[in-house]
């Protein structure tokens, strides 16, 4: 019901936090001011003991001093005081800086949980049925210009390509030549033989 009033209630919470912190300091340094006036004032009751010691006025001296003594029991309590402020703000900033990291840790937490929620099984199953679906689609593509004479044009490219193997393999086989006689290569370096006798004995 609170949060019906209080639409800002976090950046409420904020300045709530702050405004403590800043009130720490601000009773902090008043404090010291206030340590500093009561130092002031009891000096100068003690130097206003002296000064009645040296008139021998010894009641007024020791009046001044429990006055002086006075100022400097509440010098005593402010320090407490003085004590606890600076130990309250200590805390607060500790607890300011522990938040800070708490809030980046939750922040990357929820980062990270958002990322693995959108990288899970089921967005996997959804990706592979998203492909099938273009794969089914890219077949039914396929058929529809099969149907419409590609695959005339397919079949007449394959039998130009097993015709053109059928040539290659005609080109690379290879050529058998006739065998010679070898009788007829024995009488024809006979022949020679005689002709160069005869060619001899008619220059001679």
């Amino acid at each position: 019901m609170g949060n019906l009033f209080c639409p800002n209630s976090h950046q409420t919470k904020i300045n709530q936090e702050e405004r403590a912190l800043l009130d720490c300091k601000l009773c902090r340094d008043k404090i010291k001011k206030y340590i500093k006036s009561l130092e002031q004032k009891a000096s100068l009751k003690k130097e206003k003991a002296k000064e009645a010691l040296k008139n021998k006025n010894r009641d007024k001296a020791k009046l001044y001093m429990r006055q002086s003594k006075m100022y400097q029991e509440q010098i005593k309590v402010s320090d407490g005081q003085l004590d606890m402020i600076e130990t309250q703000i200590t805390q607060i900033e500790s607890a300011q800086n522990q938040k800070d990291v708490f809030t980046v840790l939750k922040e990357g937490n929820n980062v990270l949980k958002k990322l693995q929620e959108e990288v899970n099984v089921e967005k996997l199953e959804e990706i592979s049925d998203d492909l099938n679906e273009l794969k089914e689609k890219n077949d039914e593509i396929t058929q529809f210009f099969k149907e419409r004479g590609i695959e005339e044009n397919e079949e007449e490219l394959d039998d130009e390509l097993n015709k053109l193997i059928s040539s290659v393999q005609k080109e690379d086989a290879k050529v058998d030549l006739p065998s010679a006689n070898k009788e007829n290569i024995e009488e024809n370096e006979n022949e020679i033989e005689e002709n160069k006798n005869k060619k001899v004995l008619v220059e001679a």
